[in-house]
This record gives structure tokens, sequence and C-alpha cells, in this order.
């Protein structure tokens, strides 16, 4: 917490200068400098991080492990933007120096006046000049943002602003004195907790009272310093002005006097806005008023009356002026006005109220609420004036409300809808004094509203209430359907009436949530005001609740009828799910698609509803499916059945091969004789059956086919469990199957043609004419890719037009170019063909587009099949030919085991980093491009950027060096 232990600090401080040199000592000395050696580049960061004040920091050039270019870059890499100065030996290192972020540079044999005349450029004139003129333009900046009639919150921001630039400080409050409290009106900086900012002992509660500014020491917390005043509005404290620091400087004369500048433009404004306030609320009060006002002298003789006094008694002002004030109020409510006039002396209360009646010049009695307060006079006594209100109404009010409290606590023993309907009915009858008063309730099986009780009156001048529903013109409908109270002084003007010969004539629906509406209708016009509104709105909500409780009652004993049928299902699904969770974790561990395909059938018939699962794939260009694994009763059934991929009554795993979607089979029997297979399966007891395809992408990697011994097996929770089973083993076939290539030592190397004008990189090459070579494709965490590519006889400005000219590019980069290629980048929210490539379980090794198609070099294992290949492939890109295929060594097996260790040593975000500075050429010499610029291709700070590429970089060295 900070102290509040007053100082004066008005001597200005020297030029503050770090010597980087390499040792402990420096041969920079002039009076004009304050010089302090660093012996390496890591200590002079350090004191920067620590935060001490640093006006230039110098640096020889040659240090005993970098050079002073180094040093600049790593200052600048930490976010340092302090001057800098680098002693330079020839222009070489000048430039190098300069480049690396220097603010100047000096020769290294220059004379100590040379060089303490550029540190005097680099920092300015003189420091405690600078602040002064600072200052004096930061109040001046302030008044004429008074002066121009700001408001006071507007003015309070500048403030906080002005003061936090102008000292350079880390947090600037803006406090109001609320009651005891200090209340944050404007704050800038996010340094130190609030509650110890503004709490007992805080440097702000000690400036409250302060006729000065005062200064303050930390004693080792977040803020270790701090200024602040007070601000007053006449004679009392108003708020207090508060600036924080964290660094070790010290607040003197000139501060004081900046922050006693503003308090003093800050609080005529404050003063002006508080009397504006003042006179607004006052002026609100006499134009609002309905309420009888009068004044009374000590005597309690009647001294001035306001017309609504005249109104509420029947008197006029002239019977009433001068007269006892026992004309129109009892003996004993004088004796109850002295009691709490002694109240109001010897304590802190100054109004007192009371209900009594007033007597009116007609003999009638007016029940009123009177607040008065006493009025202090010159010869020392004590007048009265006070307000008087007709709470007539209120009276009422609170009578019916008590009633109908009572009547709705029946509700509360209602069991159904109709008994709630009765009740509501009942109430608004006897209770509300209501006249045609209807309950409809929804039937959401009929789509209409039905009515479920009404009253006599409403039955004997309508006859038989009818149900309404969208096609009828009925106020009930669209208040029901709005979900909004429909109010009308005559109903007989609204085109939605459903009689128009209605003897109704005003009308109030209300909605009942989703349950129905509350109608009431008079013979009146107008009849329904605010206060019966409100208490038929009243009992509106309680009958709501009453029938969301009946409902959810209801709604309860059903779901225990369901919960009951549904558990023994449950039951079943748990050993299912626990199946499934073994099959997962087998196709983790499983190396190849015959160890996948066998795991799954192999757990899934441990299930006691499952007697047989078994898995094909497609052969013969798709012609036929062939069993690759099964496992439970087989009984000969797949030896017996015709397995030819059919659209319609083919066996499930065949149908389901055919169209592409799960296939289910609830009752075998149902039709046998019209399809052979099911006559093979009744005979071997199969009764249902179910069959998914294994579908990664557009690749069909076979079918996954279920049979039980029992009809309707298969309900929809098992099916939605084997759907995603499906997909789950199509992706891990397609992992093991990429994998495969990835990790085999001999491949085979096909080369395809795609001939597709669709194609997104062959419409780009087309638009910028030019043929595009695909150096790598980095997938991003967002969905995105980021393609780096090389572009021959290709305009730069066409390259990047293709950013506005096409929805799914979203960024184009030129990295760099030279007379063979230019090098770009593009962000493509779409996916390209290697995306396609990939699922069909292939290894990209090169793109290549032009205006005659798309060239693509993959690679497959040795033993593929490398027709299935192109055939999958076709499917996505029907003009796709087969142009060459090679068997040859894998190219990834001589990268394998550095890749394996990348990937377990980076973080996905510094490969991501790593990978997109290399294909940016950030690594060449020159740079093609620099930090900043790869940092916004990656839509992240440079900082950020060096922070990952460091980290990188330090784990790869360390994989190199150490082995």
């Amino acid at each position: 917490m900070i102290s509040s232990r007053a100082r004066n600090d008005t001597a200005a401080s020297p030029v503050r200068i770090v010597h980087v040199t390499g040792t402990d000592a420096t041969d920079l000395t002039t009076s004009d400098l304050e010089v302090t050696s660093a012996v390496s580049t890591t200590e002079a960061i350090d004191r920067l991080e620590d935060g001490a004040r640093v006006d230039c920091v110098v640096s020889d050039y040659d240090l005993p492990s970098s050079t002073g270019a180094e040093f600049v870059d790593r200052l600048r890499a930490h976010g340092h933007d302090v001057p800098a100065i680098v002693r330079v030996p020839n222009e070489a290192a000048t430039s190098e120096a300069l480049a690396a972020g220097a603010t100047d540079v000096v020769d290294v044999d220059a004379p100590p006046g040379v060089l303490n005349q550029r540190i005097q450029n680099t920092v300015g004139p003189d420091p405690a000049a600078r602040t002064r003129e600072h200052y004096r333009e930061a109040a001046a900046d302030l008044r004429q943002v008074a002066l121009e009639g700001a408001g006071l919150p507007r003015l309070f921001e500048e403030t906080t602003a002005l003061i936090e630039a102008a000292l350079g400080i880390d947090r600037c409050v803006l406090f109001e004195h609320q009651a005891g409290d200090l209340v944050v009106r404007a704050e800038i900086g996010g340094a130190g907790d609030i509650e110890a900012l503004s709490g007992d002992g805080s440097l702000a509660r000690n400036a409250l009272t302060a006729s000065k500014a005062v200064c303050a020491d930390g004693d080792g917390g977040t803020l270790s310093g701090g200024i602040a005043h007070s601000l007053r509005v006449g004679d009392e404290p108003w708020g207090v002005l508060a600036a924080y620091a964290t660094d070790d400087r010290q607040f003197g004369a000139d501060e004081r006097r900046l922050l006693r500048t503003v308090a003093g433009i800050l609080e005529p404004s404050i003063g002006r806005e508080h009397r504006r306030q003042e006179l607004e609320r006052y002026e609100t009060i006499l134009s609002t008023i309905d309420d009888g006002i009068y004044s009374l002298d000590p005597n309690f003789r009647i001294e001035w009356v306001n017309d609504a006094i005249t109104d509420q008694t029947g008197y006029d002002r002239s019977e009433l002026l001068g007269q006892h004030s026992s004309l129109l109020a009892d003996d004993d409510v004088f004796d109850l006005v002295e009691q709490l006039s002694s109240q109001m002396i010897e304590g802190d209360e100054n109004v007192a109220s009371l209900d009594t009646k007033l007597a009116t010049k007609g003999g009638g009695r007016l029940p009123i609420e009177t607040r008065f307060s006493m009025m202090p006079r010159q010869d020392g006594g004590h007048g009265f004036v006070g307000v008087v209100r007709d709470i007539t109404d209120r009276k009422r009010y609170e009578r019916t409300l008590t009633a109908l409290h009572d009547s709705t606590r029946d509700l509360l023993h209602a069991e159904n809808k109709a008994e709630v309907s009765d009740e509501i009915a009942e109430t608004a009858i006897d209770v509300l004094d209501l006249q045609g008063v209807a309950v409809y309730l929804f039937d959401g099986d009929d789509g209409r509203l039905k009515p479920a009780a009404w009253s006599e009156e409403m039955a004997d001048l309508t006859g038989e209430l009818p149900a309404v529903g969208p096609s009828d013109p009925a106020l009930t409908w669209r208040a029901f359907v709005a979900g909004e109270v429909i109010s009308l002084e005559d109903i007989r003007e609204s085109e939605h009436v459903y009689r128009e010969e209605t003897p109704f004539r005003s009308g109030l629906y209300i909605p009942l949530g989703e349950h129905g509406v509350l109608m009431a209708e008079s013979t009146d016009v107008a009849a329904f005001d605010d206060q019966t509104t409100e208490l038929v709105d009243l009992l509106a909500a309680s009958a709501e609740a009453a029938l969301d409780r009946v409902e959810r009652e209801e709604e309860l004993r059903e779901r225990d009828r369901e919960l009951r049928e549904q558990n023994d299902k449950l039951t079943g699904l748990k050993q299912t799910n626990d199946i499934i969770r073994s099959i997962d974790a087998a196709l983790v561990q499983a190396d190849t698609r015959e160890e996948i395909e066998t795991a799954v059938c192999e757990k899934l018939v441990t299930a006691d509803e499952f007697a047989f699962a078994w898995t094909g794939t497609l052969e013969n260009g798709g012609e036929t499916l062939e069993p690759s694994a099964w496992a439970g009763d087989e009984r000969g059934y797949l030896d017996s059945v015709d397995l030819t991929p059919e659209e319609h009554h083919a066996e499930p795993a065949a149908r389901a091969a055919a169209t592409r979607e799960h296939t289910v089979v609830s009752e075998i029997a149902d039709g046998f004789q019209a399809e052979p297979w099911r006559r093979t399966a009744l005979s071997k007891d199969y009764l249902s059956a179910f069959a998914v395809p294994l579908i990664h992408g557009d690749v069909l990697y076979g079918v996954l086919t279920v049979y039980a011994d029992e009809q309707d097996a298969f309900d929809e929770m098992t099916r939605s469990v084997l759907d995603e089973l499906g997909e789950t083993i199509a992706n891990a076939i397609n992992n093991v199957e990429t994998r495969r290539t990835m990790l085999a030592d001999k491949v085979a190397e096909i080369e395809l043609h795609i001939d597709d004008e669709e194609m997104l990189l062959r419409t780009l090459a087309t638009a910028a004419d030019c043929r595009i070579e695909v150096d790598d494709i980095v997938h991003e965490s967002e969905g995105t890719s980021l393609v780096f590519c090389s572009a021959a006889g290709a305009d730069p400005e066409d390259l990047r037009d293709l950013e506005s000219e096409f929805v799914g590019v979203e960024h184009v980069g030129v990295i760099a170019e030279d007379e063979e290629a230019t090098r770009f980048e593009m962000r493509l929210s779409a996916n390209t063909v290697a995306t396609k490539l990939a699922d069909n379980g292939a290894v990209t090794r090169s793109i290549t587009v032009d205006d005659s198609g798309t060239r693509v070099v993959v690679e497959l294992p040795q033993d593929a099949d490398v027709r299935e290949f192109v055939e999958a492939v076709q499917a996505s890109y029907p003009a796709t030919d087969l142009v060459a295929r090679r068997n040859r060594s894998s190219s990834a097996q001589t990268r394998r085991d550095v890749r394996s260790g990348i990937s377990e040593r980076l973080t996905d975000r510094q490969h991501e980093v790593l990978r997109t500075a290399f294909a940016s050429g950030f690594f060449e010499w020159p740079r093609d491009r620099t930090g900043q610029e790869v940092a916004d291709s990656l839509d992240i700070s440079q900082p950020t950027f060096n922070k990952h590429l460091r980290a990188a970089e330090r784990k790869l060295f360390s994989m190199l060096l150490e082995g």
C-alpha cells in the first residue's frame, strides 16, 4: 500500500547513459552525463527490463560475444525504443548498426565532445526545461477542453489521459468522494489494486483533505510512487486526482505545479455542473408535482397552499389562509405532529410522514399521506412545510391486492389445468369484479385455443364460446401468438374482433405463456385503467406459474414412465459403448488396415445383441464387394449371398457400398420371398442387420456390416454410435495408409495431370497469366492454408490483384522476385488439391499449375493399387490422367528421423512460425522478408514472432549440437 510520506524534489536530473562496453569500466566522462557501464548486452537489457530510468544507450561495436548492431537488434526485439548510439569503426559497421535500428552512430575515434553533442541531439534539450514545457502544453490542452464546454465525463477522461501522457506514469485515477468512499470517475492504466489505492492510509485518502499536492513513496508494492491533489467545490472536498508510477522516480515542484494547475481547471467545471444539476432537479419537481403543498406557522395556522390543496378540500384559498389547520385535521393529528417534531429536533431525521384523513368542505373524509419538514424562522421558532397526497386509490388497491393474494393461494392446490382455469375465472369475477371473463387453453394437437373456464355473464351475453385459431379474426389468438398484452378501449373498432355485433366494448387479453390467454371484457368503453390492468396482469402471472407447475408435474410423471422404458435400452447401450471404447483403443495401436478391420469385427461380436460382423472392400473397379475380415457366428453366410453393389433390393452391405449411406434392416423376415439374401439370412437365424460405409473425405474404404439374432436390434441411438464408428474406422485406415507411405523404403511415384478449369490453383494461374509451382503448404490452425509458390512469367501486381478478385484468396504477399520467377504466398480458405490427395492416402511431392492444367507428383506405397487411387482422384476431378508411374526409394525415408525429432520437440505454433519464416525467405541473405513482414503474414506481432522463432531455433540447434 502507498504511504503518504511527503517529499520535495525540485532538482533537474542529468542525462542518464548506459554504456555497453564488455567491461566494468567506461571512457565516457563528462559532467553533463550520468554514465554507468554494462559488461554485457544482457546486463543492459535487464536494467531496462527492471524499470531503471535510462535516457540513452551507447554501445561499442566490438563486444566480447557479439557486435553493437546485434545488441541493437536484440534491444528492439525486446520492445525497447530507448535512443541507441553505436560507436562504429568503419562504414560497413555503420550500415549494419543503422539497419538494426540504431538511432545514430559515432566514429569510435571521435573526440568526446562529438559523442556528447550527438547524445544531447538524440535526447533533446535540458530535461527539466523539457518537462516544464511539456507540462504547460498539457495544462493548456486541458484548459481548452474545459473552455469548449465538454461534459464532465469527457473532461475527466481527457484529464487522466493528459496526466498519463505528461508524467509518463503507469496509472492515473480521478476519484469522487461519495458517502465516505472514493469512487472512480475516470482512470487510465491498469497497475495496482483500486481498493488499496483508495483505502485508509492511501495516497488518495491523505490528499483528500490536504491543502496542496501530496507525494508518496511505496513500500515494496506494485506501485512504488505517486502524487495526488485534492479537488474541492466550495469549502468541501469533492475528490482526488492521483497519478502513480512503478519506477523509482521522484515527483517534485514541476509535477506539483501541474496537478495544482489541473485542479484549478477542473474545480470550476465541477462546481458549475453541480449547480446546473441542482437547478434542473428543482425545476423538475416544480413542473411535475401534482400533490398538495402547504406551509404552517409555529401555531399550525395555514400560511400558504397550492391549487392541489384547494382541489382536494373544496375550499378556496381565501377560506384557508390564516385559518388554524384544525379546520382540515382532527386534534389527535396535532399531538402526533408534536411528537414527530420533537423526534426531528432530537434526532438526525428532518422529514416525517403520517397517514390520516383530510376533512373536505362538503363534509367528506379524504384518505391522505402527508410528509412534512420543520422550517426554521428568523425569530428562532419553527414552522412547517409539507406535501399532501391523495391515497384513496392506493388504499383501495391495497385491499384488492390482499384479497387477490389470498385467493390465488388456492392455485397451489390445483392438480390439473382445468382446476387452475376454474380458480382463475372465479378470482377474476369475485375479487377483481370483472364482468366478462374467460380462460382459453392451447390445444397442441388441434393447434387452437379452446375455452376452459368463463363467467356466467360472458356466457349470457355471447352464448357458447368458440375455439379460435390462425384463420380466425380473434383478439385472443393475436395476443397468444404475439405473446403481448392487448388492451383496447373499444374492441368494436378493431379489425380483429371475432363478432362485430359483440355486446362488449372494451377488452383486455393477457397471454399465459405458452398455455393460453386470460380474457376480460366489459360492456363499458375504456373500462380497464392502468391499476385494473396491473391487477389482472398479477392474476395472469400467478395463473401462468400454476400452469407451469401442473405441466412440469405432468411431464415428470411422463418422464418417469419413459425413463423406466429406456432403462433396459440404456443398460444394453452401455455394453455397446464399452465395446466402442475398446475398439477406439485398438485402432490407436493398429499399424495396418488388416489389424484395424480384424479388431473391429472381433470387438463388436462380444456384444450380446450382435451375432456376426464383417468388413468388405470393393474390388474389380467397384463391381464386387469382397469380405476382408469377419468375426462371430458366420454360419457360411458370406459364401451364400450375392454381394454385387446395387441401390435396391441388394444385401445390406452391397446396398451401403452402392449408395454410400448406411443401410438398416429392422426385420429381415419382412418380404423375404422377394429378396433372396433375406431367405439366406433367415436360414442363418439373422433377424436384423445394419451396414455402414467406411468413408473418409471422398474415399470409400469399404463397408462394415453387423447382424443380430433379434428384430429391431438397431435403434436410433445404436445406429448413431455405429455411424460414428464408421467414420472413426475410415479415418484410422486413412492414417495407417498415409503413414505406410511416409515410412516405406520403396514407394510408387505417381505423376498425374488434372485438366480441371474449376480447380482454384488453375483459376489463379490463368488469372495471373503465369505458371505456378507450389513450394510448400502450411495448414493453419484456423482451417486456412498458407501456400508458398513460385510464379514464372508473372507480373507481381497481377498476383496481388488475386486477393481482391477471388473470395477463396484471403491474402497475397510477394516475397521476392528475380528474372526467373516471383516468389509469393497466398492464404486460401478453400481446400487445395493436396488435401484431396492426402485423403486418398498419398503424400504430395510437387504441384505445378499453368493454363494447360495441373501436374502433381505423389508417393504411394509400392504395393498400393494405383488404379484404385487414380479412380478415387477422378471421383473429385474427372479429367485426371495417369502420366507416369515410377518405383524408387522414398524421399521421406531420409527425413523421417529428423521430422520425428522436430515434431516431438516443437509446439504446433513454433513449427508453423519456423516453416513460414523459412518459406518466406527470412533466412536468406539478404533477407527476402523481414521479421515484421513475416509476422504480418502470420497475423501476429513481431515480438510474438521473435519469441516463437527464437524458441524453435534453440530447440533445433540443441538437436544438432547436443545430439
